[in-house]
């Protein structure tokens, strides 16, 4: 399941770097703690930039972790946003790590994705692909598709009588798209929902709190990697999710790092 020799150079790498002794939490929540009596709540998370007079891009969605660990999300194509902004296939550091990044030509915000388990009171990274072809399975074409069920083409055309009717309900709003981030195939992750805010001033990520069940109940932790970098780590059990945020503006012809805001 794991590629083992990777495995123990990544822990190495990360273990004898000197960005990685010098990381430390600069703050936490339990979002458990937000889940008693005091009713539905917000939990608002921030990653700032540093000012920059690039015309940087700028998201909005939602995205959700289910309970086996995959990951997806949701993105509204709203009117007005920046125009120009671009998602193209971009290559991942390492083979722990999905990489999401939204730019303009003066303006790109990177979103890295990976997951660990722990194992041995240590945070172990799992591959961003389970298995060894799961990128070749992913391209790989079949001569016979499966069928879609029934149950899913009755939902499909359910979906389309709602939205035949919203007229003035999405003003503005030209399009809904949905993807996977994270492939997932684990048994003991946790559920989360949350809107996320991608704009010139950083990244926005938002939770409701005590909605019941087990939903949005997980430790959120926020480690500075270096001055460019800042993760967000999300974690109940023996499963972490975390999205580590970057960004840069062209100048003269090159990409230069955008530091993250200080902390006041």
């Amino acid at each position: 399941m794991f590629r083992t020799p990777r495995i123990i150079a990544a822990l190495l790498t990360m273990a004898l770097s000197p960005a990685a002794l010098a990381q430390k939490s600069s703050g936490y929540m339990d979002l458990e703690d937000m889940s008693g009596d005091f009713g539905t709540q917000l939990a608002v998370f921030r990653v700032m930039l540093s000012r920059t007079e690039a015309i940087c891009p700028q998201q909005i969605g939602i995205f959700g972790i289910a309970s086996h660990g995959s990951v997806m999300d949701i993105l509204a194509i709203i009117q007005g946003s920046v125009p120009g902004y671009r998602i193209d296939p971009t290559s991942a550091p390492d083979d722990f790590t999905i990489r999401r990044r939204i730019e303009t030509d003066s303006c790109r915000i990177d979103i890295d994705m990976s997951e660990q388990q722990k194992q041995n009171g240590e945070w172990v990274p799992l591959l961003a692909f389970d298995a060894p072809n799961a990128a070749d399975d992913l391209t790989r074409k079949t001569d016979d598709p499966p069928a879609i069920p029934q149950a899913e083409l009755d939902a499909f055309d359910r979906n389309n009588r709602a939205r035949a009717h919203a007229g003035g309900l999405r003003q503005g709003v030209t399009a809904t798209t949905k993807s996977g981030l994270w492939r997932g195939g684990r048994e003991d992750c946790f559920e989360a929902v949350g809107t996320y805010q991608i704009d010139r001033s950083g990244v926005t990520l938002l939770f409701p709190t005590g909605l019941g069940g087990e939903l949005n109940r997980f430790f959120i932790e926020r480690v500075d990697v270096d001055a460019d970098h800042s993760t967000l780590y999300l974690s109940r059990g023996s499963c972490r999710v975390g999205f580590t945020i970057s960004a840069a503006t062209s100048r003269d012809g090159s990409w230069v790092p955008l530091p993250i805001a200080p902390l006041k």
